[in-house]
């Protein structure tokens, strides 16, 4: 033993401090006095734990705290490895050992460089014997590291956590108490700002599991957009798999949904690696048992994200500890172990950190390399040791295609969408002049990342200041719709700061196609109300606003949707003439993208992959399933249409149930009707595509045919089957549910249907009630009825109310509705259908009509939460987002299911769709096809989709110079001509709907016997089980069939 340390634990007590001092300052060459065994013969005495020495091993003790004081860092790298025996030594039964050990371990731990905080973690977290005393000092020695070295303690809670968990378990208060404290202090240095306020709650359900299920609810409504490591899993992972481990359902699919979006967020497979084995399990095991089917989903797909995360290519390779080792011995030559030890934790540190600082990495290895290296032997050794770790971990990044254009944003983001992440940690790169053609999944995120940029959301994206960005939409809010175009251009928020005058704007409008006035009847003018504008003429209007305001980059959702192919070619010659404006395009048309693009952005896998190319090149080259998307095939899901079941008359799919004959309507104060003398005939077979170009009145066409808009006065009749139930979704179908985003669809069909009827359908412009019709109702209306003796009365009364009561006559066999009168609440009568709309009640009728259909359809189709969500899943909207989601944070294609579903949800008879095809991809317009074909009810459908089109309507209404045309398959044309003969029957000539002139014969009226003897025939042939109808036979005998 040397003399010094001999002269020093000979001491006593009070004279301890200055033999320590003394001894510290005769150990001038740390690693000469490790050489010459000074720091063997220490731990010798510190490992007699006899009472006799206890006096030694506390002035051990005091002599290596004066050394580290003396010489921190020469000596930190001998001192860690002698951690282990100071931490037990807290637990001396002597206590002025404790107290001595207890002083050196606080002050090594709280001394060493931040760097090698790898070199004293395993000591602290080691179990050791286990005493109390000791457990305290390792959770005391926890709080000083995450106070002084948050970053790398943040790499360790991993391994942190469950050793605090269980000495939060301690028996001993103090120990417990000093454990409560640590995990809150080592949590504390976890960065993810997602969970970063819900970390006290999850400390407090390590003490208390029965707030783990409150937890739970409350995390799951937390959207995570943060990248997420190793640490926030590690602060996760026991409450969640102590989530799973709960009896009840939904605590097990919030735990199976936090487990999935967390997964998303890791980048590197190592980060989730250490919770796979604890997660997976527990969720494999949900998948198979959990009762609740729904449940059972939410888990497989936690359960496959989690697998997928795990087994993804790393963008930064881990390397082991003793790796490093092996390339800090090999390139330093001779030193001593613990040396080599120390400076490896470091070195491993420094690349966990993912610093590849050159000058970082001279500030911290050379002190301690200095210590057995010559000062040449250090500079040439930092520098190697950093480019060889930088081999093993730097994953190799694909290389820039040159060229000389401006770059306009070089940015790295995270972006989510209500509680759904789209994208993680992504790189988006833009360049002047060049057209990016945005693609991916539905629901992928597309106009999220669109609206992100416009509205100034994604992280580094240059501000307005320098980059001029526009979102080119075609939506029209309510409150300006009824403004001209000029003024609305002129007035338009997005323009103010650019000083946009009349002149400027009517310039611009003028140049790409709109008229000074509404004189000639022109489709888009400067003087006609925004509101009114069809699709394609909405966006002319945005796209004018992009030119005023001079952008830097266009970003638009969808812009050949509503365009006639006139239209289309006119979108493409002008994006392509932009030379110096960058344009990011989503569209589902791949003749558009291939003709504008020069690049595609994929989003896959939460990240933006960019190519060089337009959509063709790129599937061909690059991405082979990207032509998957633009595939009009349902290989994602399924969607069904409810079945409609049987109309009261109507035995026949072919029998028309609604009609409009030789309408006229004109837009007021316009100088000429839109549409002239239009005729259509809506069976349960029909399945009719309505096109023409923009403006010509499709949608005005088939708004008069639901009821929303009302016929010139004098024109022609329009009807519908009393019993018939149609499903409307308008081209801006997003005004159905404007006014409920906070509702989640299934909340949003059940408060739309909550009476029985359709709440949405009240808002028909036919089902309003004018102060002329209220007036009329108010009149005393002269009844008939019996009274109880068979006497029958006739008095006047005044109209209270329908009761819903509707009945069929015998005699006459037509409807009788039920009617409460004033006066007396009992006394109610039977009214003809016929007297009650010569009073002014027709609405009101329209009405009880539509709440009796409705009721018929309740008792199939009860109003629950389960039966609305299976609904909503039919059409292609899983439960995550028809029960879960609220409808402010779905995109646009899931809105539009939404909306689809709630005009479905009375099973109609007719569907009537404008613009089906907008913001829906492939898969959905396959799975939409293939529900169209197996209805049993009939179809309308608006769209220049010619696909979409071609494959589910055999006939085409075709909307030109403000009248229709018939086109389409023959026997459909034959069934049409028919009924144009019909209403031409006083005439001697008629235009069919080929435009062909056709001579009408005049045929004569079948006597009572000839008609006699054609109805005893076709009765023989119904009882043969042959469909025949009256007018075909009365037709096929040569007869009129008016009778």
């Amino acid at each position: 033993m040397s003399t010094s340390l001999a002269t020093l634990i000979a001491v006593d007590a009070e004279d301890r401090l200055s033999a320590a001092n003394t001894f510290a300052s005769s150990v001038t060459d740390v690693v000469q006095a490790r050489k010459d065994g000074l720091f063997a013969e220490i731990t010798a005495v510190l490992k007699d734990s006899s009472k006799q020495k206890a006096n030694a091993r506390a002035s051990a003790l005091a002599g290596l705290r004066a050394v580290f004081a003396a010489s921190p860092t020469a000596s930190a790298p001998y001192l860690t490895t002698m951690l282990p025996l100071f931490i037990e030594a807290a637990a001396d039964k002597a206590k002025h050992v404790a107290v001595e050990a207890e002083g050196l371990a606080k002050e090594l731990v709280g001394g060493v460089a931040a760097d090698a905080v790898g070199a004293v973690m395993p000591a602290v977290l080691a179990e050791g014997e286990g005493k109390w005393q000791a457990n305290l000092l390792r959770a005391d020695l926890l709080s000083i590291l995450a106070d002084k070295y948050k970053p790398q303690v943040n790499l360790a809670l991993n391994d942190i956590v469950p050793v605090l968990s269980a000495l939060m378990w301690d028996t001993k208060p103090k120990v417990k108490e000093a454990a409560v404290k640590a995990m809150a202090d080592c949590c504390g240095v976890m960065d993810n700002r997602d969970i970063k306020d819900f970390v006290p709650s999850i400390i407090e359900c390590i003490q208390k599991p029965q707030l783990v299920a409150e937890t739970v609810h409350k995390l799951a409504g937390v959207v995570f957009v943060s990248e997420v490591f190793a640490s926030a899993l590690a602060v996760m992972a026991p409450l969640l798999k102590r989530g799973f481990d709960e009896p009840t359902t939904s605590i097990k699919r919030n735990c199976a949904r936090i487990t999935e979006n967390m997964a998303k967020l890791v980048d590197d497979p190592y980060e989730v690696e250490p919770f796979v084995p604890v997660l997976l399990p527990a969720l494999a095991k949900a998948k198979e048992e959990v009762a609740d089917p729904e449940c059972r989903t939410v888990c497989q797909a936690a359960y496959d994200q989690l697998k997928r995360t795990a087994s993804q290519p790393p963008v930064w390779k881990r390397i082991e500890v003793a790796a490093v080792r092996d390339i800090v011995s090999k390139l330093t030559g001779e030193a001593p172990a613990e040396l080599l030890d120390y400076a490896a934790a470091m070195t491993h540190s420094k690349l966990a950190l993912k610093n590849l600082n050159a000058a970082d990495w001279k500030a911290t290895l050379t002190p301690v390399l200095a210590l057995s290296l010559s000062s040449d032997k250090v500079e040439a050794a930092v520098p190697a040791i950093l480019e060889e770790c930088a081999q093993h971990v730097k994953v190799e990044e694909a290389k820039e295609e040159a060229d000389d254009a401006e770059q306009l944003c070089d940015c790295q983001f995270s972006l989510a969408y209500g509680n759904k992440v789209l994208l993680n940690q992504t790189v988006l790169k833009l360049k002047r002049g060049y057209r990016y053609g945005l693609c991916g999944k539905n629901d992928s995120g597309k106009t999220s990342l669109m609206r992100a940029i416009a509205n100034q959301q994604v992280e580094g994206f240059p501000p307005p200041t320098e980059l001029r960005t526009m979102f080119v939409e075609t939506d029209v809010q309510g409150d300006v719709s009824e403004m001209s175009v000029i003024d609305y251009v002129v007035h338009h928020e997005g323009l103010k700061a650019y000083g946009i005058t009349y002149d400027m704007a009517k310039e611009k409008l003028l140049s790409v196609g709109f008229a000074l006035d509404d004189s000639d009847m022109a489709p888009a003018s400067l003087t006609k109300q925004v509101g009114r504008l069809s699709g394609g003429w909405r966006m002319k209007l945005a796209l004018v606003r992009a030119m005023l305001m001079k952008a830097d980059i266009l970003l638009l959702d969808e812009p050949t949707n509503h365009l006639d192919p006139g239209n289309v070619k006119w979108v493409i010659d002008y994006l392509t003439s932009l030379q110096s404006v960058t344009s990011i395009i989503v569209s589902h048309d791949i003749k558009v993208l291939d003709q504008v693009c020069t690049h595609v952005l994929q989003i896959d896998n939460l990240k933006l992959k960019q190519f060089k190319g337009n959509l063709t090149h790129v599937a061909q080259t690059y991405v082979p399933e990207l032509m998957s998307y633009f595939q009009l095939k349902a290989t994602k899901f399924t969607m069904r249409f409810p079945q409609p079941g049987p109309l009261e008359g109507v035995s026949s799919k072919g029998k028309h149930i609604m009609k409009m004959t030789n309408i006229t309507f004109t837009y007021p104060g316009a100088p000429k009707a839109q549409l002239t003398g239009v005729t259509v005939r809506v069976s349960l077979s029909t399945r009719a595509a309505c096109i023409g170009a923009n403006g010509a009145g499709k949608s005005t066409m088939i708004k008069l045919l639901t009821g929303e808009l009302q016929p010139d006065k004098g024109s022609g009749d329009v009807w519908k089957h009393p019993n018939c139930r149609v499903a409307y979704v308008a081209q801006h179908a997003f005004h159905h549910i404007e006014h409920h985003l906070e509702k989640t669809p299934n909340e949003y069909i059940r408060w739309r249907y909550e009476h029985g009827s359709d709440k949405e359908g009240l808002e028909k412009v036919t089902a309003k009630l004018t102060e002329e019709d209220e007036k009329r109702m108010k009149t005393p209306m002269q009844i008939e009825y019996k009274t109880e003796d068979g006497q029958l009365r006739s008095l006047k009364c005044v109209f209270k109310k329908f009761t819903e009561g509707r009945r069929t006559a015998n005699k006459s066999k037509e409807y009788e509705y039920e009617v409460r009168w004033q006066g007396a609440s009992d006394f109610t009568t039977w009214v003809p259908k016929s007297k009650l709309e010569a009073h002014g009640f027709s609405k009101l009728l329209k009405h009880v009509d539509d709440k009796i259909a409705a009721l018929a359809t309740q008792l199939q189709r009860p109003l629950t939460q389960k039966f609305v969500e299976n609904h909503l899943n039919d059409v292609g909207l899983a439960p995550e987002f028809a029960t879960h989601t609220r409808m402010g944070a779905l995109s646009g294609g899931q809105k539009v299911k939404v909306v689809l579903a709630a005009s479905m949800w009375n099973t109609p008879h007719i569907v009537i769709l404008d613009e089906p095809t907008n913001y829906l991809d492939r898969d959905s317009l396959g799975a939409m096809a293939e529900a169209i074909n197996a209805y049993d009810g009939g179809i309308v459908i608006i769209s220049h989709n010619a696909q979409f089109v071609d494959q589910v309507c055999p006939e085409v209404w075709h909307l030109e110079n403000h009248t229709l045309n018939l086109k389409g398959s023959y026997d459909w044309l034959e069934s049409a001509n028919k009924e144009a003969v019909k209403q031409a029957k006083e005439a001697d000539e008629y235009v069919d709907g080929l435009g062909n002139t056709v001579k009408i014969v005049k045929k004569k009226k079948a006597s009572k016997a000839e008609l006699k003897k054609i109805k005893k025939a076709i009765a023989e042939k119904r009882k043969a089980g042959i469909e025949v109808y009256t007018d075909e036979e009365l037709e096929a005998h040569g007869f009129d069939t008016a009778v």
